[in-house]
């Protein structure tokens, strides 16, 4: 019975169809903002389309997507962008209007999740909902796939009022975390604490 913003960056959006069709199963209006790099990155449209009442299709490269349903929308640019034109009206009329949801759920890079977590305090404020939820799926290294046993997974979580540290979670056990208490640099910093390793292992597949 809720009215919900799905915001989802490249692969993120193999998570969020299926959000999107547990939302619609249990009543609720789905706005979904579908971003990409690259036109070839997109795939299951139909699964994405099933999964929201209105779909704002953004890709940073030109022309973009065209939109198949009369109710869908096209963007060329990032998706915090889209979300700005959509909430303006500058991708014409809204079939769901942009001060309506409760709830935003993002998933993608820890980059995309942050821009949103801050674009919902700047440019988009005054088109949103007083009050609303806003939730990430956070991506922290992972390492002994054991739920709460080596650590490596832990998130910092700070005061989103007075920005002083809360304390930590296990993200492989709480991987859907409020976006306004996610440490973002924190979480960059964990995330190239294996790019050497990642670098040696895209040159052997390379090979």
């Amino acid at each position: 019975g809720e009215t919900v913003v799905l915001v989802g960056g490249g692969l993120g959006n193999a998570v969020l169809f299926s959000i999107g069709q547990a939302f619609r199963a249990a009543g609720s209006k789905v706005l979904y903002f579908a971003g990409y790099k690259k036109m070839i990155d997109r795939y299951k449209v139909a699964d994405i389309e099933a999964a929201a009442d209105a779909v704002v299709w953004c890709c940073d490269e030109a022309p973009g997507f065209a939109a198949t349903r009369p109710q869908d929308k096209s963007f060329v640019g990032n998706i915090v962008q889209g979300m700005s034109a959509y909430a303006d009206g500058k991708l014409g009329a809204q079939p769901i209007p942009f001060d309506l949801p409760d709830r935003i759920v993002a998933i993608g890079s820890d980059k995309m999740m942050a821009a949103v977590a801050a674009a919902r305090h700047t440019v988009l404020a005054p088109y949103m909902k007083p009050g609303h939820q806003a939730i990430g799926s956070i991506n922290s290294p992972m390492q002994c796939m054991m739920k709460e046993i080596c650590a490596q997974c832990l998130q910092k979580h700070v005061d989103p009022e007075t920005g002083a540290e809360k304390g930590v979670v296990f993200s492989c056990f709480n991987q859907d975390q409020p976006l306004d208490q996610v440490d973002f640099a924190h979480l960059a910093q964990r995330l190239r604490q294996s790019s050497v390793a990642e670098k040696l292992s895209n040159q052997w597949l390379d090979l």
